[in-house]
Order: structure tokens, then C-alpha cells, then sequence
């Protein structure tokens, strides 16, 4: 019967790594969430008054939509009358709020998953092989 064999602890610095990545990407995904709701909140505000023409003519005229845009973050009111194209913001957001959050968000996601990737292991060497940084006859070859 053999030993069992010791596990190797838990790193705290890998585990705070692992913390520290997961928060930023949290807080980029949840900046993104708070700009997209607040896009649609203020979209569906502006259309309740009923003041903007080009609301209006959503409702009957097919060839008026509304559209939403990432970066730069915006709600838009788009009528299209022959060759020309009207565009009204009906509300937005900071581009450098987006642009961060989306960066937090990539930077946390790809952090995260390089904490979580197990660590590469030096390869041993062939059998009788020695490596370059070990003197022949060193202590520990024989």
C-alpha cells in the first residue's frame, strides 16, 4: 500500500487574481447593462410624451424604425423618404462609459480565464538526457 499522495494548497494569490478578474468583468457587464436599460428608458420616456414627429409617424408610416446602436450608444429614430434618411437621437450615452465598460468587461472575461487556466509545468527531460542549465555530474543525477 502507498502513501496517499499531498495535494498542492490553494494559491491565495491565485485566488485573489481570480477575484480581482471576475469583479472587473463585472462591473464592465453590469456598466454595459446600466447604459443599454437607461437607453431604453429614456427611449420609451421620450415616446410616452408623444412631442417628437418622427414617433408619431412610426405608428402609421412603415417606412419609419426605430433603431438602437451600440457605440456610440443611442436610440434612434430613422425615417427613410425616397433617397433621403432623417435620423433623430432620442437619447444616448457616453462613448468613453461604453467603451469602458466593454473594455472592463473583455479584459475581466480574459483575465478570468487565464486564472483559471491550470499552470503550465516545466517538461522533464528525456531519461539520461541532462538540461541545459545543470551542470554535469550536479548533485541529484545519480
Amino acid at each position: 500500500m502507498s502513501a496517499p499522495t499531498r495535494r498542492r494548497p490553494r494559491s491565495r494569490r491565485r485566488a485573489l487574481l481570480l477575484l480581482a478578474a471576475s469583479g472587473v468583468a463585472l462591473v464592465g457587464v453590469l456598466t454595459l447593462a446600466g447604459v443599454w436599460l437607461g437607453l431604453g428608458v429614456n427611449a420609451l420616456r421620450v415616446s410616452a410624451t408623444g412631442e417628437e414627429p418622427c414617433l408619431v409617424a412610426s405608428e402609421t408610416d412603415s417606412d419609419v424604425r426605430i433603431r438602437f446602436d451600440l457605440v456610440p450608444a443611442r436610440a434612434l429614430c430613422v425615417r427613410e423618404t425616397g433617397t433621403e434618411r432623417d435620423e433623430v437621437v432620442l437619447a444616448s450615452a457616453p462613448t468613453g462609459v461604453v467603451v469602458g465598460g466593454i473594455v472592463f468587461a473583455v479584459v475581466g472575461v480574459v483575465g478570468t480565464v487565464l486564472v483559471l487556466l491550470p499552470a503550465r509545468r516545466r517538461q522533464a527531460p528525456p531519461s539520461g538526457d541532462v538540461p541545459a542549465d545543470r551542470p554535469v555530474g550536479a548533485a541529484g543525477t545519480g
